[in-house]
């Protein structure tokens, strides 16, 4: 019977979690395998940093420029969850096909999986929304685990979050052992998670590293005795204070145009404005309408209202050196300092915010309850980290499969290479 390889993709796994009081299920793989350090792919989102990782490739070539992006050509904002189909280039499902002809695939709750050419996949399409491939999958799921756990559970929860996590890495292990494919992809959302939320660095975070080691014991115990597995840090959470509303500034400067909605609230023109933002963590993507005005608009946020801003990309060049070279990319992009992050409002604190999210043609995201709430956010993602605290890790329990600069980090290009190489010679 063919050999598996398990690949784990985990935001928010850092080089110092992965130790024998922490992560020590990830250090006893490590010590019968190896352990480097790694440089999480840019941006550090979750849709374009899973991207980069399935394909080896740089948004520049695989497209997804961060969570969510403007498609210049129906003029609509394209949110999560999306289908495979964005994402160009080969991905590590079709590279295992030709290191291992026939080989079956597993993906597991990965960002924008819908229509992936693999054998075995699930996602969610919105909150708790379980969706299968093959369909009927699902069904034997539920009728196995129960429903998909909500994801917002209350902040007093002893462990918010982890049940959603739980249920991810006992419905992955079961149809491993089932189905036996030759490759099983699985995302592990539950480090990332609590770090948004309550900060990367404080109690909550501290008592998440052990309970998903206690899982992902009973995860790895589980697989059949031949697989090899791999790790990898997806992305990675800094702490961060106060929120920037790019939209706000450019209401300010008169240059992006609002109207009322049918449920209440103010809505966004999006072909009268000069220019609006996309929000997205600590990225921030600005489109013109007007391209005259990208001059005020580079200056404002690069002078007067920098604060929280580090970078501020406005030409072709700036953008090729960041790797957002894209069309989808927006025409200015901002990044955010490390302890700051990007909302989307456009309304301010005297109303205005839309009653009906869906009558907005602009994401809205804040307000209270949700996962962007100003007063719920204590890390955010995005942004290069800034220092080595922050760094990422790969992890490969077989030994001699990475490659090592004595404690370089390496580029997170590295997994399809580690991947391939298990899939051809086990």
């Amino acid at each position: 019977m063919p050999r598996t390889v398990v690949l784990l993709t985990i935001p928010q796994l850092r080089c110092r979690d992965v130790t024998p009081g922490g992560l020590g299920s990830l250090e006893r793989l490590s010590s019968k395998g190896a352990m480097i350090p790694v440089i999480p792919p840019f941006p550090g989102l979750a849709a374009s940093a899973f991207a980069s990782l399935m394909t080896g490739l740089p948004p520049r070539e695989h497209g997804l420029i961060g969570n969510t992006y403007f498609d210049r050509q129906s003029r609509r904002v394209m949110t999560a969850p999306l289908p495979d189909s964005v994402v160009d280039g080969r991905k590590l499902w079709h590279l295992a096909r030709e290191a291992r002809p026939g080989a079956r695939v597993l993906l597991w709750f990965a960002p924008n999986s819908r229509g992936a050419e693999v054998d075995l996949d699930a996602w969610l399409e919105g909150p708790g929304a379980l969706a299968t491939a093959p369909e009927g999958l699902g069904g034997r799921l539920v009728s196995r685990f129960g429903p998909f756990p909500q994801e917002g559970e209350p902040d007093d929860a002893p462990l918010p979050y982890l049940s959603s996590t739980s249920w991810i890495l006992r419905s992955a292990a079961e149809t491993i052992r089932e189905e036996r494919p030759d490759l099983a992809i699985v995302r592990v959302p539950y480090l990332g998670q609590v770090a948004r939320r309550f900060g990367p660095d404080g109690r909550h975070a501290g008592q998440a590293v052990p309970a998903l080691d206690g899982l992902l014991r009973e995860f790895l115990r589980s697989l059949p005795e031949d697989s090899a597995v791999v790790a990898v840090s997806e992305s990675i959470v800094t702490p961060v204070i106060d929120p920037v509303y790019p939209n706000r500034v450019l209401r300010e400067l008169s240059l992006l145009e609002t109207v009322p909605l049918p449920s209440g609230g103010l809505g966004v023109d999006l072909d009268e404005s000069a220019a609006f933002a996309l929000a997205d963590h600590q990225l921030c993507h600005i489109y013109l309408n007007d391209p005259a005005a990208a001059g005020l608009i580079s200056a404002v946020f690069a002078g007067e209202r920098s604060e929280g801003v580090f970078l501020v990309v406005s030409t072709d060049e700036q953008r090729r050196l960041l790797g957002l070279d894209h069309p989808r990319a927006g025409d200015i992009v901002l990044v955010s300092c490390p302890d700051s992050w990007f909302a989307p409002d456009w309304w301010d604190a005297t109303g205005g915010r839309p009653e009906v999210e869906t009558e907005s043609a602009l994401p809205v995201g804040t307000g209270s309850g949700s996962s962007l709430d100003p007063d719920h956010v204590r890390g955010s993602l995005g942004a290069p980290p800034p220092n080595d605290l922050y760094i990422g890790v790969l992890i490969c329990s077989e030994c001699g499969r990475l490659s090592q600069d004595g404690e370089q980090p390496v580029d997170s290009a590295e997994v399809v290479r580690v991947i391939l190489d298990l899939l051809r010679t086990t």
